[in-house]
């Protein structure tokens, strides 16, 4: 009695182990048809990421010398414009002082000095009648330098 019901519980779990081995075997089937494509898929794919990263490597660095020849611009730029700031900043200086020369009041004669007491004269030139010149002024180096324009500006 005891193999008949040994026989009798062994039957049902005799079924389930075909049934799974029949599961396995088609999951096996399956397994060997789709596993080299799903392999030459993610071949292709690894492939396709290398090709990737050295595009953004080859970007990243192009993107670095971009920035870097934006930076020598910028710096260019500034340089210039500093320049130009100094050029600007000169300009305008000399167009006040030009500014004030010009307009600044007419100032009353000058004081001359006293000439000085033993004139230096050039022994080697001699007045003339016909010299545009009526004398010639003693020079010292003591004396002011003559003026050689009027002041033509208006009277006040």
């Amino acid at each position: 009695m005891g193999l008949v019901a040994l026989v009798c519980v062994s039957i049902p779990a005799l079924l389930g182990l075909a049934r799974a081995a029949r599961s396995a075997e088609k999951f096996f089937d399956t397994l060997d048809r789709e596993l080299p494509r799903t392999l030459e898929a993610m071949r292709n794919t690894g492939d396709d990421l290398r090709g990737l990263a050295d595009d953004m490597t080859d970007g990243v660095s192009s993107a670095r010398n971009i920035v870097k020849q934006v930076d020598r611009s910028l710096s260019d730029v500034r340089q210039q414009a500093h320049q130009a700031q100094r050029t600007t900043r000169s300009v305008a200086v000399g167009y006040r002082a030009a500014w004030r020369v010009l307009t600044k009041p007419t100032s009353r004669k000058r004081k001359r000095r006293p000439p000085p007491s033993k004139p230096m004269v050039n022994p080697e030139v001699k007045p003339s009648a016909d010299s545009p010149f009526p004398t010639q002024q003693p020079i010292s180096a003591d004396s002011p330098p003559s003026q050689p324009f009027e002041d033509r500006s208006p009277s006040q």
